[in-house]
Formats: structure tokens, C-alpha cells, sequence
């Protein structure tokens, strides 16, 4: 599938997420991801550029505004509204934002081509537990997510700003908590 480098961490509007991923499909390609959000989670400014694609995306005025390939795009938006791409930076501003199982809607920018759609997912919100992952043991939430018109679910589990394990989807294979993250729980 590929790989993700990412730093996180709180900055003067909210919290900043910036990777660089390599992905293996549908051919070997880089990716930038750089998501800024407010003191409640929500999305500020997300850019992605995927090399063949790029998109970027501000709320504004009832929309998600902004410049897709260099044409303009927009969106229906809403303060109860989620911003979605495949990278875990995504599930973990979700479940900041989240005190509870929900359904949500969303805009879901689709893999390489970053074309927006409105989907729903589910959310649910299992308990807190500790985890292992290959990085050591975090205390953290787990949640259950699916994609409700596939149905496609797995489990991730949240430590604080970061997604520190995704079932089938992500698997935390190098980590340092910087000043603000999460840091494994001692063994």
C-alpha cells in the first residue's frame, strides 16, 4: 500500500498535520498531505497533492471553497460536518471531534483523483483500553469506523492526537511523541 511520514502538532489556530506519503497504488506515486484545524477540530485549510492531482479546500460561507487542478471547486459544508481522505490524520480530527457513536456526514476526497463526494460514516465509540502496537503500548480510545455505503468497518484506536493503530488500514511502525504527542505507556 505505502508509506506515511507525518508531524503533528498544536500550532496558533488550532493543531497542524503535515505528511509525505508514499503509496504503491494504483501506480508508485508521492502524496503531500497538510490539514490545519481550529481549537474545536474543525477544518481550517486542508491541501493535498497527490503529483498527478491536487485540491485545496478552506471553509467559507456554507461551503468547502477552494481549488481543485486549478479549477475552482466548491462544496456544501456545515460546522457538523467532516473532512475525510485516506490517511489516519483524517479519523484522528474526527474523533476529536466526537463525544460519542454518530453518524456523520461528510466530504470524502477520493484516493489519488482527490474528487469530492458527500458520504455518511458511522463512528462508534468502543471504550478506552490500551493498545500494542509495533512503536510500544498507548493508552488510547477505540473506535469503530465504517463507511456506510460500502459497509466497510475496522477498528482504530486514538492516543491523544494520533491514530497509534488502524486494523487493516494503518499500522504505526515508527513514532516520537515530540512535545505534545502521545507517549507510550511505560513497561
Amino acid at each position: 500500500m505505502g508509506t506515511e511520514d507525518f508531524r503533528s502538532a498544536p500550532g496558533p489556530m488550532g493543531w497542524r498535520y503535515f505528511s509525505e506519503i508514499r503509496r504503491s497504488e494504483p501506480t508508485p506515486h508521492g502524496e503531500i498531505v497538510d490539514v490545519t484545524v481550529d481549537a474545536e477540530w474543525r477544518v481550517v485549510r486542508a491541501r493535498i497533492d497527490t503529483g498527478e492531482h491536487s485540491i485545496m479546500l478552506e471553509p467559507r460561507d456554507g461551503s468547502l471553497t477552494g481549488v481543485r487542478d486549478g479549477e475552482p471547486v466548491q462544496v456544501g459544508w456545515g460546522p457538523d460536518m467532516h473532512l475525510d481522505y485516506l490517511t489516519p490524520a483524517m479519523n484522528a480530527i474526527t474523533a476529536q471531534r466526537l463525544a460519542g457513536t454518530t453518524e456523520i456526514d461528510v466530504v470524502y476526497l477520493e484516493p489519488v483523483t482527490v474528487e469530492p463526494t458527500l458520504v455518511r460514516q458511522r463512528y462508534e465509540l468502543l471504550g478506552s483500553e490500551e493498545v500494542e502496537t509495533p512503536v510500544g503500548r498507548f493508552t488510547s480510545d477505540r473506535w469503530r469506523y465504517t463507511a456506510l455505503e460500502s459497509g466497510w468497518t475496522s477498528d482504530l484506536w486514538v492516543a491523544g492526537d494520533v491514530v497509534v493503530r488502524y486494523d487493516r488500514a494503518f499500522e504505526l511502525i515508527g513514532y516520537e511523541a515530540g512535545a505534545t504527542g502521545p507517549v507510550p505507556v511505560p513497561s
